[in-house]
């Protein structure tokens, strides 16, 4: 399955839109994938598209596609921990 394709189905053709580049598609689902291995996907696409006091209460989805993947992959490992 492509990255675009996995999009698609994890997180649904809108949201899967937002995102541009192979390295914005890619990073959102490394981060997805920690989660859902934890918590399942469920709660993987809720802290995605949730607002992150981590983030300056932005979603995790929206600052990857704005450049902020090293923050992202932060506030994931802090979640995870």
């Amino acid at each position: 399955m492509t990255d675009t394709a996995a999009l698609h189905w994890h997180l649904g053709p809108s949201l899967a839109a937002l995102l541009s580049t192979d390295a914005q598609r890619s990073a959102v689902l490394a981060v997805f994938g920690r989660i859902a291995d934890v918590d399942g996907p469920d709660v993987a696409r809720a802290w995605l598209v949730g607002m992150n006091p981590l983030l300056d209460d932005r979603a995790p989805l929206t600052v990857i596609r704005d450049g902020g993947t090293a923050a992202v992959t932060a506030a994931a490992t802090v979640y995870l921990t």
